[in-house]
């Protein structure tokens, strides 16, 4: 089953705060999979993640040199960023330890991974729609991604964001 949230953003600040939101729901053992063209804010949003998961934000820097970054919170955060590569297997660089732990694994340009369509996850798809403005497209693939949708939109209703749909 999928589900799909759909929340916009009009600042840098509603970005990371959504990512907050969603941090603060993760029990271990999540990947999520950001997707959008360079500037999106996917690193914003992976900041909120952060925040969400008592880090500093001031922390979460673009791994793309570095390619993964750990950081222990609450959970340990796992940033992987694949835009430095063309294509990539879940084997290669050891990811299969970061994408399958009992950490959260945020992984941008989640598409260059080439099993990507096969891998449960929660889909991330930012885009701008203006200046400030993103759309920030949350979809389930897998059961446990559906739960946490809900409890997203059960928590934060209330914040103006819309009740998960499911898709069709």
């Amino acid at each position: 089953m999928l589900m799909q949230l759909i929340v916009y953003s009009n600042s840098s600040r509603e970005t990371k705060a959504w990512g907050r939101r969603l941090g603060s729901l993760l029990v271990g053992g999540e990947l999520l999979a950001l997707t959008g063209d360079l500037g999106a804010g996917k690193t914003c949003f992976v900041k909120g993640v952060a925040k969400g998961l008592s880090l500093r934000e001031e922390e979460i820097l673009s791994p793309t040199f570095t390619i993964i970054q750990e950081h222990l919170g609450r959970l340990p955060l796992y940033h992987i960023d694949l835009y430095r590569l063309e294509t990539v297997e879940i084997e290669e660089l050891g990811l299969r330890e970061y994408l399958f732990s009992t950490g959260v694994a945020a992984v941008e340009w989640f598409e260059r991974l080439r099993e990507a369509a096969q891998v449960d996850c929660l889909e991330i798809k930012i885009a701008l729609e203006g200046a400030n403005r993103r759309r920030i497209e949350l979809c389930a693939r897998g059961a446990p991604y559906v739960a946490v949708l809900e409890r997203l939109g059960q928590c934060f209703a209330t914040f103006g964001g819309p009740a998960p749909s499911p898709s069709p």
